[in-house]
């Protein structure tokens, strides 16, 4: 059993599945800082900011915490 209770910080960043990742998925961003996300269209895809105001359109569960 964990008995740490220490805080832990993380960040969100664009990280695809591998088996999707391609130049029209935004491949090049994988890893990048997330500045915002939108609500998810009927599709189940959100647009996705990045820090740098790079736009670009993806699953929500392509957004993902990753410890700092």
């Amino acid at each position: 059993m964990n008995t740490n209770n220490a805080a832990s910080e993380v960040r969100w960043v664009y990280r695809p599945p591998r088996n999707r990742r391609s130049p029209e998925s935004g491949a090049e961003f994988v890893g990048a800082p997330v500045f915002g996300v939108s609500a998810a269209d009927e599709a189940g895809l959100v647009d996705v900011i990045l820090t740098d105001g790079t736009r670009i359109t993806a699953r929500a569960a392509d957004v993902v915490a990753e410890p700092i």
